[in-house]
C-alpha cells in the first residue's frame, strides 16, 4: 500500500505542475482556503473507539476525544468551460485519553497531512453563482504519538485519501464563498474562501 501511496503522490504531483502552468501562463487559475467539519478520519476514528469498547466489555474505552477539522488550501484552474482541476494540502488533528476499567493509561494524539487531485463540474457556471460537485483523490500520511506513564511511542501510517463533493454552491467574483456536502477528508460540510485571478 504504501509503494502505491508514493505512486500516486508522484503521479498528483506530475499532473498538478502540467496543468496549473498552462493556466497561469493565461493568467486563470483560483487560489482557495477552506474548513470542514466531521471528517471520514474523525467518524472512522469514533467508529473504531465504539467498536473496541463494546469488544472488551467497556474495560478500554476513550475519554476527552478532540478533533481540529479539516484545514485545507489549495489552486485549481478550467480545463474546460464547466470543467476544473487542481490539488488541495488538507491538514487534521486528533487528541484522546485512554482509559483502562475507568482510569487514565495514556493518550494519542494524531497529525494527518493528505494531498489530493481534484475535479469540479460546474453545473451553472455564471460569474457570481455556481452550482457544483466534486471529486478528489490522493495520498494521506497520518503520525500518531502514544503515550502512557512510561514510554513514548510513535507510529507512521500512509493510505489513500478522498473527497466526494455531491453538491457546493459558490457565492462572488474574484473573491467567493462556498459551501459543500459530501464526504472524505474535507468532512461532511466544508466552508471555502477562495480569490479568481482573471475572469470566466
Amino acid at each position: 500500500m504504501k509503494n502505491f501511496s508514493t505512486k500516486l503522490f508522484v503521479a498528483i504531483l506530475f499532473l498538478l505542475v502540467c496543468f496549473t502552468r498552462n493556466s497561469f501562463a493565461q493568467g486563470g487559475g483560483t487560489f482557495y482556503l477552506g474548513y470542514g467539519v466531521a471528517t471520514a478520519n474523525s467518524i472512522e476514528d469514533v467508529i473504531t473507539d465504539i467498536v473496541i469498547t463494546t469488544a472488551t466489555g467497556g474495560a478500554y474505552k476513550v475519554a476527552d476525544s478532540k478533533y481540529s477539522g479539516a484545514i485545507f488550501g489549495g489552486y485549481r484552474a478550467y480545463i474546460t468551460k464547466k470543467l476544473e482541476f487542481g490539488g488541495t494540502f488538507v491538514y487534521e488533528n486528533s487528541s484522546k485519553d485512554l482509559l483502562s476499567e475507568s482510569t487514565k493509561a495514556g493518550s494519542v494524539s494524531t497529525n494527518t497531512y493528505a494531498v489530493l487531485a481534484e475535479l469540479k463540474y460546474n453545473y451553472i457556471n455564471h460569474e457570481n453563482f455556481r452550482l457544483h460537485s466534486g471529486l478528489g483523490a490522493g495520498v494521506a500520511h497520518a503520525r500518531s504519538s502514544t503515550q502512557d506513564d512510561v514510554i513514548i511511542e510513535k507510529d507512521k501510517t500512509t493510505d489513500f485519501a478522498y473527497q466526494v463533493d455531491a453538491i457546493g454552491i459558490s457565492y462572488g467574483h474574484p473573491f467567493s464563498i462556498s459551501l459543500n456536502l459530501g464526504y472524505g477528508y474535507k468532512g461532511i460540510a466544508n466552508l471555502v474562501l477562495a480569490y479568481r485571478l482573471g475572469r470566466l
